[in-house]
């Protein structure tokens, strides 16, 4: 502990940022966000000791500024494309392009994906390990109550990472007992998955897919900001769509609230 230091600290991020991250083949490297939630371990951990021994002097971890996020969403025509590409078509300067079938049938888990984000606002870890039965270690579907758990019996809620129960809209319901009639006798537990094998990553076939719909540098998070987004401009009260979304109110409001109709209007008034 005693080489922890502002210089030291500020070394492991610039040493972190030079290296490839470890998914995908797109050279890209580890963000400085990455280093920052390794220190924040690094952090808690100090912390963790301090507590049972009692330091003398604890070392502070330096943490690189945390910049704001871009909350970026799609819009409605946007979400369109990003769905019909998930369906095996490629955009290009005279329309759209129907691709092989197989593309068709290798991206049907990006299809469910794409779906329940849009419609939920779930979390990415939250929709490849949900379960069409009930689990004591996984989110799962309730199809007959017509409500996804986001967390499995026995989990534990993480105190920055709210996971409540969602009730689902008709539309999604409709959709998941289809795909649930289509897994049906086929021994698959899990409602993404690839093959009958659950899905590890939607990342690299995310990405193909924002490609195909002729977008760019649109994540699998975009899917929760979309959802918010929309709620937001639909007018649904801050508490309502907090719950919905397992979002805390603050950070609702603070970084989607300017989506609402009402945005600003008492001051707006205060001008009429």
């Amino acid at each position: 502990m005693s080489d922890v230091r502002r210089n030291t600290c500020e070394a492991y991020v610039k040493y972190r940022t030079a290296q490839p991250i470890r998914h995908g083949t797109t050279g890209r490297k580890a963000s400085v966000q990455t280093a920052r939630r390794e220190l924040e371990v690094l952090s808690a951990a100090i912390g963790y000791w301090d507590d049972e021994h009692h330091l003398t002097r604890r070392p502070k971890v330096i943490l690189p500024e945390k910049p704001e996020s871009s909350r970026d969403a799609l819009t409605r025509s946007e979400a369109a494309s990003l769905l019909w590409a998930s369906l095996g078509h490629r955009k290009n300067a005279d329309g759209w392009l129907t691709l092989s079938g197989s593309s068709k049938t290798n991206r049907q888990h990006l299809r469910r994906f794409i779906l329940i984000g849009l419609y939920t606002g779930s979390r990415a870890g939250v929709i490849k390990r949900l379960s069409w039965t009930e689990s004591l270690q996984d989110p799962w579907v309730d199809l007959d109550a017509g409500i996804i758990y986001r967390r499995g019996r026995n989990e534990r809620d993480s105190k920055t990472k709210r996971r409540p129960l969602v009730k689902l809209p008709q539309k999604l319901i409709a959709h998941l007992r289809r795909w649930k009639e289509q897994d049906a006798g086929k021994g698959v537990a899990t409602v993404l998955h690839h093959g009958g094998q659950p899905v590890a990553s939607v990342r690299t076939g995310f990405s193909t897919c924002v490609a195909d719909a002729g977008l760019k540098d649109v994540t699998p998070h975009w899917l929760r900001h979309t959802s918010a987004t929309w709620l937001m401009e639909a007018g649904v009260d801050l508490w309502t769509a907090s719950g919905y979304l397992g979002m805390s109110g603050q950070t609702l409001e603070k970084h989607y609230g300017h989506h609402r109709p009402d945005h600003q209007s008492a001051a707006r008034k205060a001008f009429a």
